[in-house]
């Protein structure tokens, strides 16, 4: 109501926005500013979440700001050199992003030979094992009958649901490859009694049951085999094509420049 009043008070009162979010005197914060700010990813209860703490964030800046203006701080000669520095990198990274944001092939071939010639680099620093995990807080005879009888326990996760929750240690399915040393001491000490492939009785603690299925044990000093880093490879080669293109790019535009540096002066 106060807003109002002041709104309808005031002659020369600014336009407001059809989307506006926010107002701080003459000052707006609208709809396509604050998406900007909110990371793809999210689900619609973090999103609407993140937007009210950032339109908090932008009222208390904005206040604040405009608290120094009224005040006469201005920004330092440094400070408006770092801020002109800050806009031409932003623009020259959204033109390079323009012409090397590109959807670059991998060919099989070229995987296998990255990953011959860079082994060195998927070596394990510590002992690993592949788990499937479950976590129930309540006994329930028929479920844990079928686990009992079933030889994979991520088919049980999903016919019941179970991914969609998680204990505070870990959670549901299957976890890929991490280190032992990493994992709670009772499903260590419930791992070294299993065999690959079988899946260990109910694990009791305080909150509930846990159930954990070894797929797999590596050793340290062991190569993680290819399918495990392909997605890593290919995004490395993806960099490195990109990065060939810049420099190529760069040598181009290069001819068409006067290029003067004074190494000297510098001192």
């Amino acid at each position: 109501m106060a807003g109002a009043l002041f709104m309808a008070g005031c002659e020369n009162s600014p336009q407001v926005p059809p989307d506006m979010l926010a107002q701080v005197n003459d000052a707006f914060l609208v709809k396509d500013q604050l998406n900007a700010q909110v990371p793809d990813g999210f689900s619609d209860e973090e999103r609407l979440a993140l937007k009210r703490t950032l339109i908090k964030k932008w009222v208390n800046d904005e206040i604040v700001y405009q608290t120094a203006v009224k005040e006469g701080l201005q920004l330092s000669p440094r400070q408006k050199v770092m801020v002109e520095q800050y806009r031409k990198a932003l623009l020259a990274e959204s033109f390079l992003d323009s012409k090397l944001n590109k959807n670059y092939r991998i060919a099989q071939k070229q995987i296998e030979d990255y990953y011959d010639e860079h082994k060195a680099e998927f070596v394990r620093s510590a002992d690993e094992v592949h788990i499937v995990h479950l976590f129930v807080e309540n006994r329930d005879r028929a479920i844990f009958k079928e686990i009992g009888e079933s030889k994979d326990l991520m088919a049980i996760i999903t016919k019941y649901y179970f991914n969609t929750r998680s204990s505070e240690i870990m959670p549901n399915g299957d976890l890929g490859y991490v280190e032992r040393s990493t994992l709670p001491a009772f499903i260590e000490k419930a791992l070294k009694r299993l065999k690959t492939g079988a899946i260990s009785p109910p694990v009791k603690v305080k909150e509930g049951y846990h159930f954990v299925q070894l797929l797999d044990a590596a050793k340290k000093g062991s190569v993680r085999d290819l399918d495990l880093v392909k997605n890593q490879i290919i995004l490395r080669l993806k960099w490195q094509k990109r990065e060939q293109e810049y420099g190529r790019l760069l040598d181009e535009w290069k001819q068409k420049y006067q290029i003067q540096t004074y190494l000297s002066k510098a001192d």
